[in-house]
């Protein structure tokens, strides 16, 4: 999210110290310096476009300042054209607030009060993560919309091949039993006709299933994001943070926590891309084997009642669907092999893990020391083990 900060000079740090340490906030930089009034009000225009919510900072020298109330006039007029841009005044002391903020909700807040600073980033923050629950369910409502408008249009397409295919073999008066050049285009049209009716009804499936796919993976993830700090970041830690004592060795463990935290996230992207692709493997190649046994099925009747040059057709669909087929079981197999591996891995962590657990139990600390380097020893040796069967069995594939 974009902050634009609305202040007089001297103020820009403090607006920069309400808005550190919330996340997933950039500042955008406001700097004049060799810029006349025209090219600072384009300027002041392009950043407040470009941003998403303006920290307007008030205090007793921002009636006097002409550039203040310029860039005050301007956050007005593009707050009221686009309502997803947010405008918060925050008043410093006794300030008087100008006659165009009277009628909006501003804060009042004392700078040199650390229960006010921190109240008024409390709030900052609500306002910040209501915009954006706003921004993402008017995604999603987009989403939604775009999703209903091509679920009416593949029916209607649907709707119009049949009622064409419907009509268009009634009027027609061919024999089948004199297989001339006229029947054979009308039986070609028809035919094209109904695989572009199911080619339009598959893509739109596709689409469709293809942005739910994403929108589950992006809500898993957030979601495990968040279970995944709760569990691995320690509450002596996060007390630690809170009352602000900072410590060498605290700083240390945040930083590999963190570290760990990311590979985590990432093997769970992982994780969730092998699953999502073992299923459209294993659906790809169980359509491929219906559809390749049917243009077989459909060859073999073209065979005995049209002869064999008109069988020769389906038959080579038949061939190369059936190839597709097992091509997509090929990628189901090895994505199979790459979950399983992950299964394993994670065997392996839980019982490394539960080792370390259990050293709580023991009674003095240089027994915990000595039983840490036994577990620490063992997981190498482990590692070291499973190297080698890995390049052995790289050997023997390679030599066969």
């Amino acid at each position: 999210m974009r902050a634009y900060i609305l202040a007089s000079q001297d103020r820009i740090s403090f607006a920069e110290e309400l808005l550190e340490g919330i996340k997933n906030v950039h500042i955008i930089s406001r700097i004049f310096d060799g810029e006349d009034f025209a090219e600072i009000n384009i300027n002041i225009k392009r950043k407040i476009k470009y941003a998403d919510i303006i920290l307007a900072i008030i205090d007793e020298k921002s009636i006097n300042n002409i550039l203040f109330n310029t860039e005050l006039q301007i956050a007005l007029m593009e707050s009221k054209n686009n309502r997803n841009k947010i405008l918060l005044p925050i008043v410093l002391g006794d300030a008087e607030i100008p006659t165009s903020l009277e009628s909006m909700l501003y804060i009042k807040c004392n700078p040199e009060s650390k229960e006010d600073l921190e109240k008024v980033r409390l709030k900052i923050i609500n306002v910040m993560c209501r915009r954006m629950y706003i921004a993402k369910k008017k995604t999603l409502n987009e989403s939604k919309s775009r999703t209903s408008h091509m679920i009416i249009l593949t029916l209607a397409i649907e709707m119009f091949a049949i009622l064409f295919v419907t009509m268009f073999y009634r009027e027609s008066h061919f024999n089948t039993e004199y297989w001339n050049q006229e029947n054979m285009l009308e039986l070609s049209l028809g035919l094209i006709t109904v695989m572009l009716a199911i080619g339009t009804l598959f893509t739109s499936y596709l689409s469709v299933m293809r942005r739910r796919w994403q929108e589950d993976d992006i809500e898993e993830i957030e979601s495990y994001s968040r279970r995944l700090k709760q569990a691995i970041v320690p509450k002596e830690i996060k007390q630690t943070e809170k009352n602000g004592i900072k410590k060498e060795e605290s700083k240390k463990e945040i930083d590999a926590l963190g570290r760990m935290m990311i590979n985590l996230e990432d093997i769970k992207e992982f994780y969730t891309w092998s699953q999502k692709q073992a299923k459209a493997s294993f659906v790809l190649a169980v359509v491929m084997c219906g559809l390749g046994f049917g243009f077989i099925l459909a060859s073999v009747i073209v065979v005995f009642r049209f002869g064999f040059k008109m069988s020769i057709i389906p038959s080579i669909g038949g061939v190369v669907t059936e190839v597709v087929a097992g091509t997509a079981l090929v990628v189901y197999k090895n994505s199979l092999r790459q979950l399983n591996h992950y299964h394993q891995s994670l065997h392996e962590d839980e019982r490394f893990l539960s080792s370390v657990n259990l050293l709580g139990k023991f009674s003095t600390v240089e027994a915990q020391d000595e039983m840490l380097r036994e577990i620490i020893r063992s997981e190498i040796q482990m590692n070291l083990s499973g190297i080698k069967d890995n390049e052995i069995i790289n050997t023997n594939k390679s030599k066969n």
